[in-house]
């Protein structure tokens, strides 16, 4: 195996950041998608503390996987840029018309993200 892409939890750097590739994605089509009860494709209507939830344990596996897959983890800048992605999101739904920015769910997305460097971070830590 190349030094290149050592293996963090039995997956190799590449696998997570590529994994975080995909919740990038992923929470920019839940994010800008319309809510239940409008036309066209929509996201399901889970209540607002389930939404909170989501929120959060959605954005704190991508910090996670963002970590995991950096060769030289920076949990400060992850933290930011991740941050500001969730509120640029949340700002981008307003623009649509159907759909209203909420304060609490970039809250809920920050916590997410703190929550997952901190996870990663003692999973790098504990490998050293």
């Amino acid at each position: 195996m190349s030094e290149d892409s050592p293996r963090v939890l039995g997956l190799a750097r590449r696998d997570w950041a590529v994994a975080a590739l995909v919740l990038v994605i992923l929470a920019a089509v839940a994010a800008l998608l319309p809510p239940r009860g409008t036309p066209g494709l929509q996201i399901a209507d889970l209540g607002e503390s389930w939404a909170l939830l989501l929120h959060g344990l959605g954005y704190a596996f991508l910090a996670f996987c963002a970590m995991l897959g950096q060769r030289y983890p920076r949990g400060g800048r992850t933290a930011m840029a991740l941050i500001i992605y969730g509120v640029v999101l949340e700002l981008l739904q307003g623009l649509g018309g159907v759909r209203s920015p909420q304060i609490v769910d970039a809250l809920a997305n920050a916590a997410g993200v703190g929550a997952g460097v901190w996870v990663a971070v003692l999973v790098v830590r504990s490998r050293a």
